[in-house]
């Protein structure tokens, strides 16, 4: 402790409490107590931060170089977050460190730290926002590990949860499942078609009244992989204008302690355009929403920091929008959490039909920018407190 007692430094201020770097996901911290001191210094002066990149540059050297290449690539993608950056007096080369920095220091991935406009933030601000890795640490750390297994295969899940569903779903993994396909098609000439393992929206086909050659389509699907047909979603009017091409979905994020699920967040999530999917990796748009009382209580925003009073394309208002039944969505993923057993951290995607309230997919991870960056209201601190209730 006498290096850090010589630089009135705390440890705890060091490091993130509950830190993890998840087995599933590539290494983005060196954990030691060298870069734990070159991070807490590089938070509160350039100087130092010119110190902490080099670190990283001769210690994982291969991480850094493939840094760099996707660095220059989203600053091309985010000219609002760029523009602001400048305008601030800053020039490229200081955006390329404080980005670098931003990943190894607080775990932000190059498109988080402008969702999170951490440009416009300093460190006692940064602090306090979640990330994709650092949810990835939690997950590993609280929810079994089937529980990974369960979400990453849309099968299993449905298996599951078939009843919340409210709709049909089968599987399709080789040619002994032809025979259910057919049936499945010649009860439903529209469905929707998804990758049996996937995420943000990839890969997803509708398809509307079909007419084609089944064996045709069963052998193109299959040369993909492993795929699943669902039953499409009839959305109610009330969601639909919003935006009708796409199934805009409500995000509720639970953590649950013995028999009882919290919720640590809430979004409104839209398609916009032609898409027929309102993932924000797809260019969809999202929003928060107040938990307590279920309405839009923030301007939608994108992943290139631009923010939206009303839809893009349909003009409905945004702000102040009324989801329908909002403590029956709320029952429903709290019932949700419940019958999943070793489940802590889960996220849920629930849409709302002409059947009410039902459940699109479940998320193990889930993105928590979705839930944070529509208010700028960083969830770290609730995560952390609900962690420590549940080691309690």
């Amino acid at each position: 402790m006498g290096y850090l007692a010589l630089f009135g430094i705390n440890k705890r201020e060091m490091k993130e409490k509950y830190y993890v770097v998840a087995k599933t996901i590539s290494r983005w911290k060196i954990d030691s107590r060298i870069e734990n001191f070159l991070g807490y210094m590089a938070d509160r002066t350039e100087f130092w931060k010119r110190m902490y990149i080099p670190y990283y540059k001769i210690f994982d050297r291969q991480y850094y170089q493939g840094g760099i290449k996707r660095i220059n690539e989203e600053i091309k993608r985010q000219r609002v977050g760029y523009k602001v950056f400048v305008n601030g007096g800053g020039n490229k080369c200081h955006l390329q460190r404080d980005l670098m920095y931003s990943l190894h220091r607080y775990g932000v991935s190059f498109e988080e730290y402008f969702i999170f406009k951490f440009y416009e933030k300093n460190h006692i601000g940064r602090r306090q926002y979640n990330n994709l890795k650092l949810q990835y640490g939690y997950c590993e750390l609280l929810n079994k590990d089937s529980i990974r297994d369960l979400f990453e295969d849309k099968g299993a899940c449905y298996r599951k949860l078939k009843k919340y569903y409210k709709r049909e779903l089968i599987v399709v993994r080789s040619d002994e499942d032809l025979q259910y396909l057919t049936m499945f098609i010649r009860s439903h000439k529209s469905f929707i078609v998804k990758p049996l393992t996937g995420h943000s929206g990839t890969g997803i086909k509708i398809i509307k009244d079909f007419r084609g050659d089944i064996l045709t389509f069963f052998n193109m699907m299959k040369e993909q992989g492993a795929f699943v047909l669902e039953e499409l979603i009839n959305q109610h009017p009330v969601m639909s204008v919003l935006h009708p091409e796409s199934i805009n979905t409500v995000r509720l994020a639970t953590f649950k302690i013995q028999n009882e699920v919290y919720i640590v967040g809430a979004a409104l999530r839209m398609g916009t355009g032609h898409s027929n999917v309102d993932n924000a990796g797809a260019g969809g748009i999202y929003a928060g929403i107040d938990i307590e009382h279920g309405f839009v209580c923030s301007m939608a925003c994108d992943n290139r920091s631009n923010q939206y009073s009303v839809h893009p394309d349909t003009k409905c208002k945004l702000v102040g929008f009324d989801l329908p039944e909002w403590r029956k969505a709320i029952e429903l993923v709290k019932e949700l959490a419940s019958v999943v057993e070793g489940a802590t951290v889960i996220s849920w995607d629930l849409a709302y039909s002409d059947k009410g309230w039902l459940v699109v997919e479940g998320n193990d991870v889930g993105e928590p920018y979705l839930l944070q960056a529509p208010l700028q209201i960083g969830l770290k601190d609730k995560m952390i407190s609900l962690i420590d209730k549940y080691f309690q």
